[in-house]
């Protein structure tokens, strides 16, 4: 397993190297614009301390080549597990069933055990910077296949991976919201980084939250806590 994700996580860095390089990045509009109104729901795991010091330690490096980008902050830090629906102005009609997105968690998450995820370098893509996530088993996996199991039968798969389908246990660390200022040194950056030992995340509990496309602890609120089995 570990050995695929390292090949989707090349794959997205041969992709977007080049790119980078010349400076064809993806700006992203909203975060430029301000306070973003679309919301979805988002059953997420949040880093210890110590490795969200770690991702900001890494995200200082970046920052002093160019500190014009957006980086996460640290109270936003997050994994994502599942998005149940994508984050959408047209959020009414799913906030409205909160409660039977609850019990499709509930359902799916129940008899789950903790979880360790390693996270090793970073990948990138023409709009974000990503923290690589290598789960040491199937949990993770085997969570996400019963949450879409659940979601389905209750009928509220309308926009389940409407993005992509996640597959893989990256943490999204900085987004480009501007040209870069210097692109070859940046890129150079990020291929030092790509090998980084960066912590683990040992994922005890998990959130259901109601969240903007960004997780801006400033617009999330948390709507169910489960402790792991």
């Amino acid at each position: 397993m570990a050995d695929d994700l390292q090949e989707r996580y090349d794959m997205m860095w041969q992709q977007a190297a080049p790119a980078l390089a010349c400076g064809d990045v993806v700006c992203d509009a909203q975060l430029a614009a301000g306070d973003d109104p679309r919301r979805g729901l988002t059953l997420i795991a949040r880093p210890a301390r110590a490795l969200a010091a770690s991702f900001d330690a890494m995200l200082d490096t970046l920052s002093a080549i160019d500190p014009h980008q957006y980086r996460h902050p640290a109270a936003d830090m997050h994994l994502t597990v599942l998005s149940l629906f994508t984050a959408t102005v047209d959020h009414g009609p799913e906030l409205a069933r909160a409660d039977q997105y609850r019990a499709a968690v509930a359902a799916a998450v129940q008899g789950t055990p903790p979880f360790t995820i390693d996270f090793t370098g970073v990948s990138a893509s023409r709009g974000a910077v990503v923290a690589q996530g290598f789960p040491r088993d199937d949990t993770l996996e085997l969570l996400r296949e019963r949450l879409r199991g659940e979601l389905r039968a209750r009928g509220l798969d309308g926009s389940l991976d409407g993005r992509y389908k996640l597959v893989t246990a990256h943490s999204t660390l900085l987004r480009f919201v501007r040209p870069l200022a210097e692109p070859e040194r940046f890129t150079q950056a990020l291929q030092r980084l790509r090998s980084e030992p960066l912590g683990s995340m040992h994922v005890t509990a998990l959130e259901l939250v109601r969240n903007d496309w960004y997780m801006s602890s400033a617009t999330l609120a948390c709507l169910e806590r489960y402790r792991l089995a």
